[in-house]
């Protein structure tokens, strides 16, 4: 029997969310533009921890997330609370990219890279805003999310791909401003796709809808549950990592080549896009979100030990295809849990509430393992993994607290949704 919760409104929606989130897997600063950027700036003779350092700025954007959410709830621009400040905020980003092209100093480079980070950061906040609002309406939260996450990887598939391709035939700059130049367009597709699909009415700020999502945003706050989750999604997300090092160490130690790098991102989204497939055709619905908790960090843990067996590019297929599908079991379960706890009246600002918190444990994870990679380890990447792996197990100490409902079937913290609605 047809799910009675699609309707022509959820799949434009689907398509919507779809097409967005292909959009940010070229757009965003970790996508196309990731391995000209660090072929770059390697090429300057930056170590990894320098470099860390030096893109640690960009995560600023990411963590001061509750910001646009709030802004965006509270004023409507133009009468619309998402639709005009997607249109202003991409513009931004498109900008950003253009401006990259001249380039060629770390320090400039990087304040471009800034701004398109500050414009698809607040679009991603808005489009997650959507999709909160209308996926706590239909039920469809998970189905959203693996939509999202299957397209954003099906992006980063090309972007892997033409990523290397630049960076193995043109120079370290001339590869960095050739995909700058291709980049600046996904913010542009982001217009065109809300011009088309988005409907929204017309707001206006009134006193009666300012106390009711302030209550709603107080009810967050003061959320035990919401701080249960936020203390999970920073534990997981610290984790040391090895990104920028595992890099340095397919060039300088594995003598990979630079189209065989950006290869290995495709094959891992190409896994990736099966896991999304997986979670949402076998996953979402069949178990709740405390179960595939206990099972992502398991996987977390074991596709990061994995690597220990990356010596050659017969492994690193392999590796980087298996990794590409288990991933996005723990990455889509954080996400649901993440939205399963957003009260309706403040749903931007708290999905983004969450969503930095994850980004800046994130980004204190690459300073982290660069720093241990570069000064403790010294440049051997082996106890560095095994310190990701077994650090990741710690996550199950906090399941436990972690809410027992799940997202499709009951409201999570059911006195901070009647708190949110006023009642």
């Amino acid at each position: 029997m047809a799910d009675q919760r699609r309707t022509p409104e959820t799949h434009r929606l689907m398509i919507y969310f779809g097409l967005v989130y292909f959009a940010q897997g070229i757009g965003q600063a970790g996508a196309l533009i990731s391995q000209p950027l660090m072929f770059y700036l390697k090429s300057l003779e930056l170590t990894t921890d320098q470099v860390a350092g030096l893109l640690a700025v960009l995560t600023v954007p990411w963590i001061i997330k509750p910001a646009y959410g709030l802004l965006s709830d509270f004023i409507p621009l133009c009468g619309y609370r998402r639709k005009s400040y997607l249109f202003v905020m991409n513009g931004l980003a498109a900008g950003g990219f253009l401006w990259l092209t001249g380039l060629t100093t770390p320090n400039m480079i990087v304040l471009a890279l800034l701004l398109t980070a500050l414009g698809i950061a607040s679009s991603d906040v808005l489009v997650d805003a959507l999709m909160v609002e209308n996926g706590q309406k239909t039920g469809l939260i998970k189905q959203f999310q693996s939509q999202q996450w299957m397209w954003f990887n099906i992006a980063a598939i090309t972007s892997g791909v033409v990523g290397g391709w630049l960076s193995q035939v043109l120079s370290p700059a001339g590869a960095l401003h050739t995909a700058a130049l291709i980049v600046a367009g996904a913010p542009a597709a982001v217009v065109i796709a809300t011009t088309f699909l988005v409907r929204e009415e017309k707001s206006r700020l009134d006193l009666g809808a300012l106390r009711s999502t302030s209550h709603g945003l107080m009810s967050a706050i003061k959320s035990r549950t919401l701080w249960i989750v936020a203390g999970f999604l920073a534990f997981w997300n610290f984790t040391p990592s090895f990104g920028t090092p595992l890099f340095y160490h397919m060039v300088d130690h594995l003598n990979f080549e630079q189209y065989f790098i950006g290869q290995l991102t495709a094959i891992a989204s190409v896994g990736a896009v099966i896991g999304a497939f997986v979670y949402r055709r076998y996953l979402a619905d069949r178990y709740p979100n405390k179960t595939l908790v206990y099972l992502s960090i398991v996987l977390g843990s074991g596709t990061t030990l994995a690597y220990l067996l990356l010596v050659n590019k017969t492994s690193a297929v392999i590796l980087y295809f298996t990794t590409g599908i288990l991933s996005m079991i723990p990455m889509l379960t954080l996400l649901s849990l993440a939205a399963a706890v957003c009260p309706p009246q403040a749903a931007g600002f708290t999905f983004a509430g969450l969503m930095s918190i994850y980004n800046a444990a994130g980004q204190l994870s690459q300073v982290t393992g660069a720093y241990l990679y570069e000064r403790l380890f010294h440049q051997n990447i082996t106890p560095l993994i095994i310190v990701a792996g077994v650090f990741t197990l710690g996550a199950f100490v906090i399941v436990p607290f972690l809410p027992k409902t799940d997202v499709n079937k009951t409201d999570v913290d059911a006195a901070t949704t009647v708190e949110a609605r006023g009642t």
